[in-house]
């Protein structure tokens, strides 16, 4: 892992790269993704499920309206973490021993509307400290712009600090507010907004993003549905968990 790329993500809070990808790699994680989907989408029938983690079930979650996200093991993926292509960057970033968080699928259905400005986890110090999670996103096939490739403010994983701005209110920076965007963090300051980064993303290609950093995913406007792998890691020892927060599963409630 070279110093330049390690200083890119310090700076933006985000690397990319483009591959390169074994199709035999992507259709396993495929075929284990759109099996998962059946069955929990099977067992949630017509029961409504709302918006955010807390709102879901253990096995799956509405991120927004039309964006779904199944956790999946790296074991039931068939995969070992150590041996993906951007493991060298993770434990360059967190440390040899960076402990795998979760990981899954997150897809958006045609329509799907674009996601609100959030970050995923929020800081534990007035000061700026170092990545303590990080997640990729990889693209399971060509994602063009109509599709809804995901969004980044460039560098804002700086500004998103609520303990150092008090300005900022952590709940509304986590859980998708419609007043969140990358211009609120520099509100009433001489500082420029972060700017916008998104890209399209071919197949095979991976997103690595700090936790802090403010993102989205923008609107599928196409008439197929968009699937991204996703896999999420963190510095040993910490233990912030706002990604999954349902207390309840959705064959429990299948059954009762």
């Amino acid at each position: 892992m070279t110093e330049e790329v390690l200083k890119q993500f310090a700076l933006d809070g985000f690397v990319t790269s483009s591959g390169p990808f074994d199709n035999a790699f992507i259709e396993q994680l495929l075929a284990v993704s759109h099996e998962r989907i059946r069955v929990f989408m099977e067992a949630l029938g017509d029961r409504e499920i709302g918006i955010g983690s807390a709102a879901g079930f253990d096995e799956i979650v509405q991120r927004s309206p039309g964006r779904w996200d199944l956790p999946i093991s790296p074991a039931d993926f068939g995969v070992n973490d150590c041996a993906l292509h951007w493991w060298p960057l993770v434990a360059a970033t967190l440390g040899a021993d960076a402990e795998h968080s979760f990981s899954g699928v997150v897809y958006s259905d045609p329509g799907a509307p674009a996601q609100e400005w959030h970050i995923d986890s929020p800081h534990e110090s007035a000061d700026h400290l170092p990545a303590r999670a990080v997640n990729v996103l990889n693209a399971l096939q060509d994602v063009s712009m109509v599709m809804g490739p995901t969004e980044i403010a460039r560098g804002s994983h700086t500004l998103t600090n609520h303990l150092h701005n008090s300005s900022l209110d952590r709940d509304e920076l986590i859980y998708q507010h419609a007043t969140t965007s990358p211009a609120m963090l520099v509100a009433d300051t001489d500082q420029p907004v972060p700017q916008s980064s998104v890209e399209v993303m071919p197949t095979g290609s991976w997103v690595l993003f700090d936790d802090r950093v403010m993102h989205r995913g923008l609107a599928n406007q196409s008439d197929v549905t968009r699937y991204m792998a996703y896999s999420s890691y963190r510095k040993k020892g910490y233990a912030e968990n706002t990604h999954f927060e349902a207390q309840r599963s959705v064959f429990d409630e299948a059954e009762g």
